[in-house]
């Protein structure tokens, strides 16, 4: 049985090629195919280095793997000579079989300044997979500057989470800018409806969000208090340690009894990190009691993820150094606003409101 090459021996192997890209061939934006492999890996190797913080991006034989499930659907920029010099693609990001992340948007820097950008997205956004049946592309911006953001206004994307510096710095960037914070947005490709219970703290914050969104949502009160949650079973979460962003990802599938004290242990567990995150679901009475227990452990608004769960979701985060909110560069009004929101709760946290 062959065994699978580490992180470090796929780095090794793109450090030791040196490979060069000749600038101002022809290219084609064409669906991921087996031999685009080394060329997608060649490709983040020449833009992040070695700072990419998910594994199969540097391995051809996974990312061959990958594309043949349902988990990614990659477009290329190829050239006449079968260089990869531009990459989007659809990917699962969530628990839901009802979304796709649209991301991975790399241009090779002697490729940018063209129209291939635009392409690879057009050949993903006007092509997905019909079979999944998808009610939505989830999207995410950097607010270091706003051509990914331009991206999703043509697109209609609709904003609904800011995420406060999940992304460390850029190669060689460390002094100039620091993390970079995510705007999320959703394409919507099926407006079902569905009901979500509005913790109180945030119930204008999410009924706003809401507004701006469209989605077909009832929106009701969350009623069920720390008694009447304490009998619907246990508290159950799981948790996701990207260590190369030094990010937390923390996704509540059930609030029950003891909540408060499973957070606890999950975060003492994991201790060091620079940004925690909690995905908190909202179709159930009862994410209050999630909410006030997050809040305790120093936890602010971020926003809400449609269909995360196949239902929507709260997003809440905590990070360890204190964030630069006027730093980020934010395009849509909008955007604008849900920025004040993430402040302000910030501040009130800290007692600076």
């Amino acid at each position: 049985m062959k065994v699978k090459a580490s992180r470090e021996q796929n780095l090794a192997r793109l450090r030791e090629e040196a490979y060069v890209i000749e600038p101002g061939q022809k290219v084609e934006v064409d669906f991921f195919r087996p031999e685009d492999a080394l060329g997608v890996a060649r490709l983040y190797y020449a833009v992040y280095g070695e700072m990419f913080p998910v594994d199969h991006v540097y391995d051809p034989e996974e990312l061959v793997r990958i594309n043949v499930s349902d988990d990614m659907f990659q477009v290329v920029g190829r050239t006449s000579k079968g260089d990869v010099v531009g990459l989007y693609a659809l990917f699962k990001s969530a628990p839901s079989t009802k979304i796709l992340e649209g991301g991975s948007w790399i241009v090779h820097p002697d490729y940018r300044g063209t129209s291939l950008g635009l392409r690879l997205v057009s050949k993903s956004h006007n092509n997905p997979p019909e079979h999944l049946g998808l009610e939505g592309l989830f999207g995410q911006s950097v607010c270091d500057h706003l051509i990914s953001q331009k991206l999703c206004q043509r697109f209609k994307a609709r904003v609904c989470a800011l995420e406060i510096e999940p992304m460390p710095s850029r190669p060689g960037e460390a002094g100039e800018y620091g993390r970079i914070s995510l705007l999320d947005s959703l394409i919507v490709l099926q407006n079902l409806p569905d009901e979500v219970y509005l913790p109180e703290r945030y119930d204008a914050q999410l009924r706003e969000l809401y507004g701006w969104t469209g989605l077909d949502r009832s929106l009701l009160k969350d009623t069920m208090g720390e008694k009447e949650i304490a009998l619907t079973g246990k508290s159950v979460l799981s948790s996701n340690s990207l260590a190369e962003a030094g990010l937390l990802k923390i996704e509540v599938e059930s609030v029950g009894d003891g909540f408060a004290e499973r957070l606890a242990e999950v975060l003492r567990e994991h201790q060091g990190m620079s940004i925690y995150q909690l995905v908190i679901p909202l179709w159930r009475n009862g994410c209050s009691v999630a909410v006030e227990a997050a809040r305790r452990e120093g936890f602010f608004f971020g926003g809400v993820l449609p269909l995360w769960f196949d239902r929507d979701a709260l997003l809440l985060q905590r990070v360890t150094e204190t964030p630069n909110f006027g730093k980020l560069c934010i395009l849509q009004e909008e955007s604008k606003a849900l920025l004040k929101m993430v402040e302000a709760d910030w501040k009130i946290l800290h007692n600076e409101g």
